[in-house]
């Protein structure tokens, strides 16, 4: 078994180039396609591309995994996928490449986050509560990349996004493939498939909560669409745009690093509940919010809920499912519960910021994550339940 500090040492360092390469897409990604004359209801399709490519994709990648008992092959050939994608994208194709180069990039970017979270967890093994910390500087790549890729576009331009995207997806496929070993438990997994994949959604308790996780879901992505198109609508430039952005995901490093303290104090299901409440609240405060300032602030609860939700999940599952399906269960709780909840947030967020504005948006995704995590709270009521029995 590693060592529980090179573990998170290396894990930590996929997490920081491969969320690194998340921070230089996902907060300028809306408004590059905004300067390819896209429109917001496309805007919010071309948001939904990638969820609904992770609904296969990321149980694929997982199963895969499983069946060869190493997460390394499937990585450094998904980092390959879309590192060549983006090279097509970062050309500024004509809209009708535009919807398939996205969908093609997402199916290789969705297999990262899972599988890095199953080997990491699996190597840490009773030390799994130490998996925040590892995850922290995923946290730390995505800020450091989100604030200096704004400044770097208000200077030279869109392409800026693309010459820092591309290069750490490959680093995040070396690390994968060089500094991971061979895993502690090498095993071969007979009889892994779709059928037995989705047996785990026809437990009470892991089908409840996987319902209530696309709830939360779905309002994290409707209203994150559309960030940073309301920051612009509100005068930002796209330096703050990459600090809104940042300033979520520097609450989450804290947040992360204490977690397992938390979690020891007040129990696992206690804090995926309160981040599922602070991602409702979130959103009610970027309807409210009257400037681009404000809305930054306001940015601040969505580092909070994201990585309770998040890293309270993953520890969660880890304690349920069998160590021969832990990526599965990864991809389809961290991978098909986000990717379905994306789509249905964005296009529900588009049709609503279409006709009603974004504003009204935030209210409408703020009512949707509430009634998300009251529903997490009584999926894990019941798993409670379950185990008393």
């Amino acid at each position: 078994m590693p060592q529980p500090g090179r573990v998170v040492a290396t894990s930590g360092l996929a997490y920081a180039l491969y969320f690194g390469a998340v921070g230089a897409w996902s907060p300028h990604a809306p408004v590059y396609f905004q300067n390819l004359g896209v429109d917001l209801a496309l805007i919010g399709v071309l948001t939904a591309i990638p969820a609904a490519v992770q609904i296969l994709g990321a149980p694929a990648w997982g199963m895969l995994a499983d069946r060869l008992g190493d997460v390394r092959a499937p990585i450094v050939l998904a980092m390959a996928i879309a590192a060549t994608v983006a090279a097509v994208l970062a050309l500024r194709p004509p809209l009708a490449l535009l919807f398939p180069g996205v969908g093609l990039l997402a199916a290789g970017t969705c297999a990262v986050a899972p599988l890095v979270d199953a080997r990491t967890i699996g190597d840490l093994g009773t030390d799994r509560g130490r998996y925040g910390q590892a995850r922290a500087l995923g946290s730390v790549g995505f800020i450091v990349c989100a604030i200096a890729i704004g400044a770097l576009i208000d200077a030279t331009g869109d392409g800026a996004m693309f010459a820092t995207y591309i290069p750490l997806l490959a680093g995040t496929a070396l690390v994968a493939g060089l500094l991971f070993g061979p895993p502690s438990r090498r095993q071969r997994v007979i009889g892994i498939g779709p059928i037995r994949a989705l047996a785990l959604l026809r437990t009470r308790t892991l089908g409840l909560f996987f319902a209530s996780s696309i709830l939360v879901w779905t309002a994290f992505g409707g209203a994150s669409a559309y960030f940073s198109v309301r920051l612009v609508e509100q005068g930002a430039n796209a330096s703050l745009v990459g600090l809104g952005w940042a300033v979520n995901a520097l609450v989450e490093v804290p947040a992360m690093l204490v977690f397992r303290r938390l979690a020891d104090r007040t129990g696992l299901p206690a804090l995926i509940v309160s981040g599922a409440v602070a991602l409702g609240i979130r959103n009610l405060g970027w309807g409210l919010a009257g400037s681009a300032a404000a809305s930054v602030g306001v940015a601040a609860l969505s580092g909070v809920g994201f990585s309770l939700f998040l890293v309270g999940t993953t520890t969660w599952l880890a304690d349920l499912v069998p160590s021969s399906m832990r990526a599965t269960a990864q991809a389809l709780f961290l991978g098909t519960a986000y990717a379905i909840g994306s789509i249905a947030g964005s296009l529900g967020a588009g049709l609503v910021a279409q006709s009603a504005g974004v504003g009204t948006m935030f209210d409408v995704m703020a009512g949707v994550g509430l009634a998300g995590a009251a529903a997490t709270w009584v999926a894990l009521r019941a798993a409670r339940s379950e185990r008393a029995l």
